[in-house]
């Protein structure tokens, strides 16, 4: 049996791994919606980086940030190595234990969609369901499928297909968690209270401690506060090498500003936000910093398209401005904390 897409959907994760968590605890029978694994996971930090290809990128800590809200959901997420000498049984018993099961994979090896055939292979997470009782082959869900229409679906993939995924290694700045199965236990159901606690999204009074927390954590980590900087300085190096390198680099700028991350993150954090009651100056900054995201997003493609030196100083002060309104951000969410706090 070749792999091959099961059923489609149009409704996608924003991200393959929070998503997938999100799949993982509604299959346990509590759900979580991904959202809220941003929200309790300070989802909303970003830190720059080197990707798997060697090309910068700003991203979230995608795996703390995972763990992190399943943690705060009230779920134990347990993490297993692969044992590639038996993988076919050692999933077999996960998934007996757990019913589902959540593993990076190079997409070089997941044939089921077009793009990953046709394009550069990257880092993704998906959520395996079944196994065949042969081993032959798996049910897989999909969260994010990545193209022109972005789509997520449920798949088969063959288990020599899904195991080669596994294997063929993949390391960036932010990724290095190959090599291992993840699945999660809810730790609710397992003490015995009540099933409504820590499930679907967090209200007001628990989203203004997250962000609040997110917040401080800006300001206290260089990773987070120092991020735009660090991409600017990356992106710069990148767009200063060979043609081929800078138009590929500018490439993936448009992709990690306005396709992947920053502007999908941003319109997570829009309703975050309002359900946290947010001041008139919070949501101000916000509708700002996606503005400038958005635009930096069409710089891209046109630095990309032309190489022209006024467009690459276009995106520069676009990083000058995007450092500044997002260090106004995050001192105004902490502010409207401050101001909750004295009047509580």
């Amino acid at each position: 049996m070749d792999s091959h897409i099961i059923e489609r959907f149009d409704e996608t994760a924003v991200n393959c791994l929070t998503g997938s968590y999100s799949v993982l605890a509604g299959i346990a029978g509590r759900p979580v919606e991904e959202q809220a694994v941003f929200e309790r996971g300070d989802g909303y930090l970003f830190q720059a980086g080197l990707d798997e290809s060697g090309y910068p990128e700003y991203i979230f800590p995608v795996e703390e940030a995972g763990a992190l809200g399943m943690t705060r959901s009230a779920f134990t997420v347990h993490k297993e190595a692969i044992d590639f000498g038996a993988p076919g049984p050692q999933l077999e018993a996960l998934l007996e234990r757990h019913r589902a099961v959540i593993v990076w994979v190079n997409t070089a090896h997941l044939n089921y969609a077009d793009v990953y055939r046709d394009n550069n292979p990257y880092l993704h997470a998906v959520v395996v369901r079944e196994i065949a009782a042969d081993h032959g082959h798996v049910e897989v869900h999909d969260s994010l499928v990545v193209g022109p229409q972005p789509f997520s679906c449920r798949a088969v993939v063959t288990f020599d297909d899904l195991i080669r995924s596994t294997a063929d290694r993949i390391k960036s700045d932010a990724h290095d968690a190959m090599g291992f199965f993840y699945a999660v236990s809810d730790d609710l159901r397992a003490d015995g209270r009540a099933q409504a606690t820590g499930e679907g999204r967090p209200d007001g009074a628990e989203l203004s401690g997250a962000l609040a927390r997110q917040a401080e954590r800006f300001f206290a980590e260089d990773r987070f506060r120092e991020a735009v900087r660090r991409y600017r300085a990356l992106c710069e190096e990148c767009f200063a090498g060979p043609p081929e390198r800078a138009a590929l680099g500018a490439r993936r700028l448009f992709h990690h500003a306005s396709v992947l991350y920053a502007v999908p993150s941003l319109k997570l954090m829009a309703r975050s936000l309002e359900v946290a009651g947010a001041s008139d100056r919070s949501l101000t900054l916000h509708e700002e910093a996606t503005r400038h995201w958005e635009a930096m997003g069409v710089l891209a493609l046109r630095y990309e398209a032309t190489s022209a030196p006024s467009v690459l100083k276009r995106i520069t002060q676009r990083f000058e401005q995007l450092d500044e309104v997002t260090e106004k951000l995050w001192a105004s969410v902490a502010a409207d904390s401050e101001v909750r706090h004295r009047s509580s």
